[in-house]
């Protein structure tokens, strides 16, 4: 993997790093799912799949077809499929083996991996200094709100320590968007803004009505956790 395809996290003017500061507001909106957002990035999604499968093969990593492709400006799949949310906060796709020192090297200390299908290698991060949090969920359905919590507090204390967390499922389409959206709610954001910054930040990203409604029930949780604190 060249070091030109490393993505650097984002620089931002909060000093202090992390999730960005709370919005103000007398009430917090509502979340709301978007049937034709959903649809739309879907099918985008199956195009750009069918693009990798292609470019994988007429542009193999480092040759002099890719050399070529890139010189011409045609777009390349991106070799670690993560999108910086925050200077600190990352979500993704799947993380290949062979990635993982390439992932260290874009700054991510911390993993969280939603899969219920597959788990990420906790001792090859390791040797990377990477840490990771496996909290498996299926394909297609939210995690708990359970999970949420324990996910989103374990994002935030190490972002707080000046971490890089990466969040990923197998695409970057929903678990994981559900996720990194719930940590910036517990961070300080409204599930709302969270989710449109998200999809500001990742264009796959797309979670469907079952997870844009556990991700209102988590805001729920977190507003009633801390009003009886």
């Amino acid at each position: 993997m060249s070091p030109d395809s490393i993505t650097p996290p984002p620089t931002e003017e909060n000093e202090q790093g992390g999730t960005p500061p709370p919005t103000v507001a007398a009430e917090a909106p509502r979340v709301k799912f978007s049937f034709l957002h959903w649809a739309t990035t879907g099918v985008v999604r199956l195009i750009y799949r069918r693009w990798t499968r292609i470019a994988v093969r007429l542009f193999p990593e480092n040759s002099k077809s890719e050399q070529i492709a890139r010189a011409l400006h045609v777009p390349l799949p991106d070799a670690l499929n993560m999108s910086w949310v925050t200077e600190h906060l990352a979500v993704g796709g799947r993380i290949r083996p062979e990635d993982i020192p390439a992932l260290s090297r874009a700054g991510v200390t911390h993993v969280v991996d939603t899969r219920a299908e597959y788990s990420d290698d906790k001792e090859e991060l390791a040797r990377e200094n990477i840490s990771l949090l496996y909290l498996p969920a299926p394909d297609t359905y939210p995690l708990s709100v359970e999970q949420l919590l324990d996910g989103a507090a374990w994002a935030n204390e190490h972002i707080s320590q000046g971490g890089h967390v990466l969040i990923h499922c197998e695409h970057g389409v929903g678990r994981s968007v559900l996720l990194t959206c719930a940590t910036l709610v517990y961070g300080g954001m409204h599930a709302s803004d969270a989710l449109e910054l998200v999809k500001e930040k990742r264009w796959q990203a797309a979670p469907n009505h079952r997870q844009v409604a556990r991700l209102r029930e988590f805001e729920s949780a977190v507003r009633l956790q801390r009003s009886n604190a």
